[in-house]
């Protein structure tokens, strides 16, 4: 089994705060600025700063933002060294 097959990413979601309808991942400020948060460990996901700052986005537009867990469904492309 290749090692990619047992990842799993944890990723905050939700709609587009001006009401395009579209979900996307959602951002917060970590120590290394604006980024889309998503991690393979949840307790990275989870810190309470990040959620906080979630939970006042969504509050402020009206929009819930949810804490989603995706598993490996298959490598879409490969690039990169050959092994």
């Amino acid at each position: 089994m290749n090692p990619v097959e047992s990842v799993e990413l944890f990723a905050w979601v939700g709609e587009d705060e001006l009401g395009s309808g579209e979900i996307g991942l959602k951002q917060a400020r970590v120590p290394a600025g604006m980024i889309p948060i998503v991690a393979t460990k949840e307790s990275k996901v989870r810190q309470g700063h990040i959620r906080e700052q979630l939970d006042a986005q969504g509050k402020a537009f009206w929009k819930r933002i949810y804490l989603c867990r995706f598993k490996f469904d298959g490598v879409v492309e490969e690039v990169g060294a050959k092994t």
